[in-house]
């Protein structure tokens, strides 16, 4: 069997995963309306957060499929880029906050771009979690440069070797990760900074951290007179994408009922 019929069946198996999710979820629901105590809003928290983390599984294999497609299915809009980090920074920051990681978001009033917004939150998600579980401190800072848009990942982590780092980026070495394949954080954000055009350029050294730029190219030519702000999109059990997307970074207690939504 093919790759490519290996995704599509990947994909269809997704789908159903994702309506028994939905189910799963609208219980959740219906037990928090009984869960009064303690011990019971504990479980239930232990509950969503499983589904949650269903979810990011689920949400990776629908991404690969897409990203994979002969053309990859894109969406792209002209788009208030820098409202789309802001607003996705404002709410990772106080998910993150849940979890000991301080983040910090820096960017302009405005600055358009021709981009497909769903892809580069996740770009900016995949990113900032991977910067999340290795460092304390995370910082995300979008600028304009020329014609083409910079977003820079930074975390006070322990940092890559050389060796390694040119593996985990540039594709070199026994140890690349294949997104089609594996699902890795780094290279699915390096597919969606491709399909836009871009790159992804790493800088780390051991103890130093590691920094992630993704540069992207405006391409306002292609985009007309209407700017589209970014949607506010929810995954479609009720979790907004962020914590689906932190699902493995967050204690249980941000699962509870009345804070998961």
């Amino acid at each position: 069997m093919d790759l490519e019929s290996l995704d599509r069946g990947a994909a269809r198996t997704a789908g159903l995963l994702r309506v028994q999710l939905t189910q799963m979820t609208a219980a959740s629901q219906l037990l928090e309306q009984t869960a009064t105590d303690e011990k019971s809003r504990a479980q239930l928290a232990a509950l969503n957060q499983g589904i949650c983390r269903m979810l990011r599984i689920v949400g990776r294999m629908e991404l690969t499929y897409r990203l994979g497609a002969d053309p990859p299915r894109t969406e792209p809009a002209l788009t208030d880029l820098a409202r789309l980090v802001r607003e996705l920074g404002e709410e990772m920051t106080g998910l993150l906050a849940g979890a000991g990681v301080e983040l910090t978001v820096r960017c302009p009033e405005r600055l358009s771009a021709f981009v497909d917004a769903g892809l580069i939150r996740q770009l900016l998600l995949e990113l900032t979690s991977n910067g999340a579980r290795a460092g304390r401190r995370v910082t995300v800072a979008l600028v304009k440069k020329g014609g083409s848009a910079s977003i820079t990942v930074e975390d006070d982590g322990p940092g890559v070797p050389p060796e390694k780092l040119e593996a985990m980026f540039t594709g070199g070495g026994a140890e690349a990760p294949d997104w089609r394949r594996t699902g890795n954080g780094v290279a699915i954000a390096k597919r969606i900074a491709e399909l836009h055009g871009g790159r992804l350029l790493p800088a780390s050294a051991p103890g130093r951290g590691l920094s992630v730029t993704v540069s992207i190219p405006l391409a306002l030519d292609r985009a007309g007179d209407r700017l589209e702000s970014p949607p506010v999109e929810w995954d479609r059990g009720g979790f907004s994408e962020a914590l689906v997307s932190l699902s493995d970074l967050l204690p249980a207690g941000t699962f509870a009922p009345g804070k998961s939504k």
